[in-house]
Order: structure tokens, then C-alpha cells, then sequence
């Protein structure tokens, strides 16, 4: 499973996910900084993609 970090503005409409936790961690701050919102990161588990049978 690999990590992916869904970042969420709850005043506006940024949003992204990324797979990088420094990167996402970056956006979420920069975006709480620069326009004093309010901004959440969830970490979500995505399986790896499924071989053709």
C-alpha cells in the first residue's frame, strides 16, 4: 500500500492530493498562511493497483 495525503480547504475550493507528505504538508501550510483559511490533510492508504487476471 502506498501513502497518499488529501489536502482540503474548508473555506474555498484548493484542494489536492498528493503523494509526497512534505509536499502536502507544504501546500496545506502555505494556503493557511497566504489566505487564512482553514485547511485540513488526511493520510489515506491506497491499495496498489490489481494485476489482469
Amino acid at each position: 500500500m502506498e501513502r497518499v495525503y488529501h489536502v482540503t480547504c474548508h473555506e474555498c475550493t484548493f484542494e489536492g492530493v498528493f503523494e509526497d507528505h512534505r509536499t502536502a504538508l507544504d501546500e496545506w501550510n502555505e494556503h493557511e498562511r497566504d489566505d487564512d483559511h482553514r485547511v485540513s490533510i488526511l493520510e489515506i492508504d491506497r491499495p496498489s493497483p490489481r494485476k489482469p487476471a
